[in-house]
């Protein structure tokens, strides 16, 4: 069997090689040349996995259909020691042809083969020492005593030739090779993988050859590996000074990403996150890693992912290679949660039973560049923080002996993986019984308490809650990148020895907590089915009541969950006050989300009171906020209380985000964006460094939505709905898929995209009923109501937008305010100004405690445009008073509106400037539809647009106004909806069609599409 190791599979046609430019244009150089007689040689190298053999395959498919001839060969362990095995693979199919050369060059084809370089009537070469099998990667050695002769493929044994001839001098070989390969009639690939393991015989041939590929119509592509640490042998360096030498690296990460994602082992976005850390873009890690189904295994201990056996055999030479102490110590050194080199050592020297066998292991293991040492942290991949690599395991111990091991002040020194991916290779490689045995001794030896009872619990099959607790240490603190691994499967193991079942549960119920926060859902659910709710308490019960509300699919539950909540909270108050401020938390959150009524509210807000007392902190402020939003004053967030916040000290750290979250939060719930919007950004900055994925939708989709109205171009908006709608779907939360979701519907709407708003609003209401949140709904209906608008159906778009405040009795959350805007817009050309009046008058009435900038703004805008014509001027200059253009999209339409009225009143002068304003803004933040109205009236005052020239026969036919009308018609409105649009009756736009059509020759809404254009 081959042991060639390939990074990732390539079709036959190529093109599942991902990136790598640089490598696609010197394999397309190299294969243009050939047929002109200008043969190359393309030297590549790299670590194990970094796609050496994919582009070597890339070449081979890419020369084929070029009708360039490939010839390919690479290591097979079968093969090793036998001389000029690998060559003959290379050259097996074209040796038939050397009947025609030359005697000399005939001879030495034979004296490498074995005497014969085919075997009569078939056309197949034999090698000297071995037998040609059927299958092509398959050598059986010859019997002792025996030699092959030509022959079938079968071969025939004949006793063995009292000695061999002289092999031939490699550079003769090579020329005669070269003689072979230009005597046929097409171009020539040789692809040439493995080139550091081939046979030295072979090696040296190869190498021979390619210094004679110039002018030739002979190609050669090889590949070796170049281990980060290793120094390779002198004839392993520079094939030829001629040859293009590539070292092939990391995938950048857009590529890498896009492999784990072909790769499909990765199930979610969290685990993709982890895979793509550990892998570090070398492209064999990024196709073989995943969670394995939840079986962290003995890499967690480190946080790393457990390798494959592909990923392991990778790696098998260099281990095999080591002698049985250097094997000991690396195994020792791989499994060891503490980087320690006096811990490793005194490890390896109960292993080995002796102190100078476990420096002589750690010495070779250093030289062979598997591991090295530094002084400094290590972090939980192996990579140094500070220090620098390459101290000799004989500096450790100036004493000698084997008492003198760990002794002499060197508990800074650290060992570590150069080639982290080694590691997890180690352990794969190991047997069962080795790996445990490691466990015991490292045990017994690291000085960290957490780490050493890591290793006992590896050996410990029946409870043992001391050691359950000392496990616990491990999940506390920060967790960045995948040290949440470490955490997860200390409480798993934790859970495993815990003999109280209460005890049990609550770590399960803390490792799905912390699984649910990094968006590990699947792991999630795993340690909460594992729970027996018959084994609780009141505690264990409440916790379990939190938790399950935290998990994937428990959305869809009636609102009789609130009072459960509720009434959990009571329970577990006087035991565990962080645990009642969450429940009750989940209790508002699910007010919120189901638009609960008066009685739910109450009774979370009742037992808030209750309950909570003392300094507020944040997360009481948010469980106010989202039960009664519109009342909430405007102040300053109040900070976080240390700690209890987050009750076991998984969190509440001032690097962790959590008090930037829900400050944010609380602004975004009473609109107050210009606070919540660098709020939000440091609490993102802070959840993506800790690696806490399962929170990021919560974060991206109000930046989307806040973006709407802050934001001078949507694309910012766009990109982070988007986002937050892939990572929702992908972390298990519909809740957020239907959220980001809606955000995309408004965008969508606001550009002019109805069908696609419209889809997305569909997507939303089908979520709603399949979820039970009614909150949902309002941001379908809001975007459905800005399509109507959009292409004038201003009737349709004020009823869809007055659903909003169908319930006065409800608390106004902030997407009724936004809507306010909406409303008061489409009030006018609906005539239902009267009506609008009253919800304006009565969100006033509600929000008179206090009231955000953005909300402020936007009843000052509804005001101005419900206004009597004899107050509408000042309240306009006071909605456009100083900084009205911190909000564009609100900016563009209170100058809308004034430019509007002011056209009305004949003052058309006056008029041009907002209503320029209005389209610039307009068309700038993308939203078309609404430029395009502003242009209209525009173009109405007799002032041209950027698209329009004053000189444009259309324009010097019609009058203004007609050339308004003219435009929306031919754009398919109906008569009625551009009355609704211009403040109209649909007879006078009847009328005005009636003088339009002649002036312009046409005789129907089609003839005047096609005259004037939908633009």
């Amino acid at each position: 069997m081959s042991a060639h190791i390939g990074s990732y599979d390539v079709g036959s046609d190529g093109t599942g090689l991902l990136g790598r430019e640089r490598e696609r244009t010197m394999v397309a150089a190299l294969l243009t040349a050939l047929p002109r007689g200008e043969g190359r040689v393309l030297h590549l190298s790299g670590a194990p996995g970094t796609g050496k053999s994919t582009v070597v395959r890339f070449a081979a498919a890419a020369a084929g259909r070029q009708g360039i001839r490939v010839l390919t060969t690479a290591w097979a362990p079968g093969e090793r020691g036998l001389r000029h095995a690998a060559l003959h693979r290379l050259l097996r199919s074209v040796l038939a042809g050397s009947t025609g050369l030359p005697a000399r060059e005939r001879a030495l084809l034979d004296a490498a083969f074995g005497g014969g370089v085919a075997a009569p009537g078939t056309g197949e070469p034999t090698v000297a020492g071995t037998c040609e099998p059927a299958a092509p990667d398959m050598c059986e050695p010859v019997v002792p005593g025996t030699s092959a002769v030509a022959g079938p493929v079968s071969a025939r044994l004949v006793p063995a030739a009292p000695a061999e001839p002289a092999a031939p001098a490699p550079a003769q070989l090579a020329a005669a090779v070269m003689r072979l390969l230009t005597a046929a009639a097409e171009p020539v690939l040789l692809c040439v993988d493995d080139l550091d393991r081939l046979d030295g015989a072979s090696r040296d041939t190869l190498r021979a050859l390619a210094r004679l590929c110039g002018a030739t119509r002979v190609g050669l592509i090889v590949a070796e590996r170049a281990a980060a640490g290793v120094r390779p042998l002198p004839d392993a360096l520079a094939m030829t000074p001629d040859a293009l030498t590539v070292t092939l690296g990391s995938l950048p990460a857009p590529q890498a990403r896009a492999l784990v994602t072909r790769a499909g082992r990765a199930t979610g976005y969290a685990e993709e996150q982890l895979v793509l850390a550990v892998a570090r873009g070398n492209p064999l890690a990024l196709t073989e890693l995943s969670l394995d189904g939840g079986h962290l295994g003995d890499a967690a201990g480190f946080g790393m992912l457990p390798a494959t056996s592909r990923l392991a055999e990778a790696y098998a030479e260099d281990v095999e290679g080591l002698s049985a102490p250097a094997r000991t110590v690396l195994l020792t050194a791989a499994l060891s949660a503490s980087p320690v080199t006096r811990d490793i050592l005194r490890a390896s020297t109960s292993l080995l039973g002796s102190g100078r066998a476990a420096r002589a292991g750690l010495a070779e293991t250093i030289a062979r560049g598997l591991v090295a040492e530094s002084v400094g942290d290590v972090g939980p991949a192996g990579v140094v923080g500070t220090g620098g690599a390459g101290a000799g395991a004989a500096e450790l111990d100036e004493g000698g002996g084997e008492e003198g091991v760990g002794e002499g002040g060197e508990e800074n020194r650290r060992l570590y993986f150069p080639e982290p991916l080694v590691r997890p290779a180690v352990l794969r490689l190991e047997s069962a019984a080795r790996r445990l045995a490691a466990h015991h001794a490292l045990g017994r030896c690291l000085t960290s308490r957490p780490h050493a009872a890591w290793h006992t619990a590896q050996c410990v099959a029946g409870p043992d809650e001391e050691l359950a607790r000392r496990l616990e240490a491990l999940a506390t603190g920060p967790r960045p990148g995948t040290a949440v691994l470490v955490a997860l499967a200390a409480l798993d193991r934790a859970a495993r020895l815990s003999p109280d079942p209460e005890r049990r549960a609550a770590r399960l119920l803390r490792a799905a907590e912390l699984a649910c926060d990094h968006g590990l859902t699947d792991q999630a659910l795993g340690h909460a089915r594992r729970i027996d709710p018959s084994e609780l308490g009141t505690f264990g019960r409440a916790l379990l009541l939190w938790v399950h509300d935290l998990l994937p699919g428990n959305s869809a539950v009636g609102r009789e969950r609130i009072a459960e909540l509720c009434e959990a909270a009571r329970a577990v108050a006087p035991q565990d006050p962080a645990l009642t401020q969450k429940l009750l938390h989940a209790a508002a959150r699910r007010c919120w989300w189901q638009q609960a009524g008066p009685g739910e509210r109450h009774m979370v807000l009742r037992a808030f009171e209750d309950l909570r007392s003392g300094p507020r902190d944040a997360r009481d402020t948010a469980v106010m906020a989202l039960t009664a939003a519109l009342p909430l004053p405007q102040a300053e967030p109040p900070h976080s209380a240390p700690g209890p916040a987050d009750g076991d000290g998984d969190g509440g750290g001032d690097g962790d985000g959590d008090e930037q979250h829900l400050a944010g939060q609380v602004a975004v719930l009473v609109s107050d964006l210009d606070r919540a919007a660098p709020l939000l950004e440091e609490a993102e900055a802070a959840v993506r460094a800790g690696g806490r994925y399962g929170r990021l939708p919560q974060l991206l989709v109000p930046r989307a939505m806040g973006q709407i109205w802050l934001g001078t171009q949507w694309h910012t908006a766009q990109a982070l709905a988007e986002e937050g709608r892939m990572i929702a779907g992908r972390t298990g939360q519909p809740d957020w898929v239907a959220r980001a979701t809606g955000t995309l519907a408004i965008i969508a709407a606001l550009r002019g995209q109805h069908d696609k708003a419209l889809e997305y609003a569909a997507e939303v209401e089908e979520a709603s009923l399949r979820l039970g949140q009614n909150r949902q709904l309002n941001l379908a209906a809001l975007a459905r109501a800005l399509t109507a608008s959009g292409t004038g159906r201003y009737v349709e778009a004020y009823a869809r937008l007055r659903f909003l405040f169908a319930d006065p009795a409800a608390p106004y959350a902030f997407e009724q305010v936004w809507g306010l805007a909406f409303l008061a817009e489409a009030a006018l050309p609906a005539g239902e100004q009267a009506d609008a009046r009253t919800v304006v008058e009565h969100v006033t009435a509600l929000t008179e405690a206090g009231r955000a900038p953005l909300p402020q703004r936007i009843l000052e805008y509804a005001d101005a445009v419900l206004a009597p014509d004899d107050e509408a001027e000042v309240r306009y200059r006071r909605a456009l008073r100083a900084g009205a253009g911190a909000w564009p999209l609100l900016h563009g339409m209170t100058q809308f509106g004034y430019g509007a009225w002011l056209r009305r009143r004949r003052r058309v002068t006056e008029s041009r400037t907002p209503l320029a304003t209005a389209e610039s803004v307009l068309r700038s933040l993308g939203a078309q539809s609404r430029a395009e109205q502003a242009a209209s009236e525009l173009r109405a005052t007799g002032q041209a647009t950027d698209g329009q020239s004053g000189a444009d026969d259309i324009a010097r036919v019609l009058s203004p106004q007609q050339l308004t009308i003219a435009r929306l018609a031919a754009r398919g409105l109906t008569n009625r909806a551009i009355g609704e649009q211009l403040r109209l009756s649909p007879r006078t736009v009847a009328s005005h069609l009636y003088q339009i059509f002649p002036k312009l020759g046409v005789s129907s809404r089609a003839q005047l599409a096609a005259r004037i254009g939908p633009d």
